[in-house]
């Protein structure tokens, strides 16, 4: 394909999950022009969408580990971020239990003392202590430990604030910009995408996920290598008195399968942890779901045969290193990975962002701004709630939120992003009610031809023809047919 033209900018930062947003966010901090390229139609499409949506304390990081010292930051940072940016959060502590002397027996051997070297108190619970706090947790318990600084929060939220806040400082947004070559030159790279797009930046931040050892791939470093981990999730609306996160004792493999509530009403119950080989694969198993059930049965018995909602799949990194990789490439400190950053990268993010900016800054010699806007004006929930036709009946999501969500400043390009924005469609009839009216609201508000708009990715429309039933009578009749959504 060819070239379009060159986009000259600093520093430019690939991969618009969680981690690029939140580098991105901490960069317009610095007198430097930042962009993000995203290969998706919108912003956290990848492993920040689908996780566990816990702000976790870092109690179980290495010690130690360039991990555990970011999530240490992070909790410092959370309470001023979630106020300037707005974001949803609830602080519901969380409890693990052990269901043996032996789980007993690790958390106060490992788990108590590891949370101790990264600085997090856990408050030792009794059987009788846990029972009378939380009759729902299996009676078998023994015992167990409360992490009362671990909370829920919306992870599409949270990206979402990190990108807006951005562009309201200047940074640049570029959505549906697959990589796919990269030139490595003395002072600058130049970044190709699919579209025939080219820029020149200083500064190359590789926050692709789970692709960014491919993305490191095309600037000839094969320093590293990451692997796609599959967790497959339910979610229910039962909630059975579930207020807090329930933890079993974790492996060492992952943190376990998990009851948690979910910031804005349901249940979240997973992960499964299953290494897999192809990193597209979101597909959900009875195999798996069936795991599901048993674990949180195992916690939380009434959860075994809960009603559920949806299921999804997710795929995290694994990283060949074993910690976050954020260094420069071995071919160049114009390229900087951030990567490897496994489960905890939401959790981690705002410590993630502020470091990546300090490095950054280092390299090409920055300094910050001395006009900086600290925060995102008000949500525009109060304004968009004068116009209360309800939408979305499942969720009670009225007219004005649609609206609110499709005229602002990163408006989604897809029904599922317009569903992570407001709630519509995440009720129990999963949008069958409310998805007409909502695709004449996207023609309506954005101009956007109903047999064009796609639920995710691309090629996943959800419409191949358009027939109504007037059209039927016209074509019948040999009249010219109107034209109808």
């Amino acid at each position: 394909m060819e070239m379009t033209g060159i986009d000259q900018v600093d520093i430019l930062i690939i991969g618009g999950g969680v981690v690029g947003c939140a580098i991105l966010q901490a960069l317009t901090s610095y007198d430097a022009t930042v962009a993000l390229v995203e290969q998706y139609p919108d912003v956290c499409e990848g492993t920040s969408k689908a996780n566990s949506a816990i702000i976790h304390t870092g109690f179980d990081a290495r010690p130690g580990s360039l991990e555990a010292r970011l999530l240490a930051e992070a909790r410092q940072l959370w309470p001023e971020v979630i106020a300037r940016l707005h974001i949803p959060y609830l602080q519901t502590g969380a409890l693990m239990v052990a269901l043996s002397q032996q789980e007993q027996s690790t958390i106060v051997r490992e788990i108590t003392p590891k949370a101790e070297a990264n600085g997090v108190s856990l408050q030792p619970l009794s059987r009788s202590e846990i029972l009378e706090a939380a009759p729902y947790v299996n009676e078998r318990v023994v015992g167990g430990v409360l992490i009362e600084g671990e909370g829920v929060i919306d992870p599409f939220w949270t990206t979402r604030a990190y990108c807006e806040h951005a562009l309201l400082n200047g940074a640049q947004l570029f959505l549906g910009e697959r990589v796919n070559a990269i030139e490595v030159e003395t002072r600058r790279l130049l970044v190709h995408t699919t579209s025939g797009r080219v820029f020149s930046a200083a500064l190359v931040v590789n926050a692709a996920g789970l692709w960014a050892d491919e993305i490191a791939h095309l600037a000839g470093d094969y320093s590293f290598r990451l692997t796609p981990r599959k967790g497959e999730f339910l979610i229910t609306e039962e909630d059975h008195g579930v207020a807090q996160i329930i933890l079993p004792v974790p492996s060492e493999v992952s943190k376990g399968i998990l009851v948690t509530p979910i910031v804005f009403g349901g249940v979240l119950l997973g992960p499964t942890a299953e290494d897999v080989s192809d990193k597209r694969d979101l597909a959900t198993t009875a195999a798996g779901l069936q795991r599901i059930r048993e674990g949180v049965g195992r916690l939380v018995p009434a959860m075994a045969t809960v009603s559920t909602v949806r299921q999804f799949a997710g795929l995290r990194a694994v990283s060949s290193t074993g910690d976050y990789i954020i260094r420069p490439s071995t071919v160049s400190e114009r390229l900087l990975h951030v990567t490897g950053i496994r489960s905890t990268g939401l959790s981690a993010s705002p410590a993630i962002g502020q470091y990546v900016g300090r490095l950054a800054a280092e390299t090409l010699g920055l300094r910050l701004r001395t006009s900086y806007r600290e925060a995102l004006p008000e949500p525009l929930s109060e304004a968009a709630s004068e116009d209360g036709e309800v939408v979305c009946l499942c969720r009670s999501i009225t007219r004005g939120e649609i609206l609110a969500a499709l005229r602002s400043p990163l408006p989604p390009r897809t029904l599922d992003g317009l569903k992570r924005r407001t709630g519509a469609m995440l009720g129990e009839c999963q949008g069958n009610l409310c998805l007409p009216r909502l695709i004449e609201l996207f023609q309506q508000e954005l101009g956007r031809d109903p047999l064009s708009l796609e639920k995710h990715a691309p090629g996943s429309r959800l419409l191949n023809e358009r027939l109504t039933r007037l059209e039927n009578i016209a074509a019948h009749s040999g009249e010219e047919p109107k034209r109808a959504l």
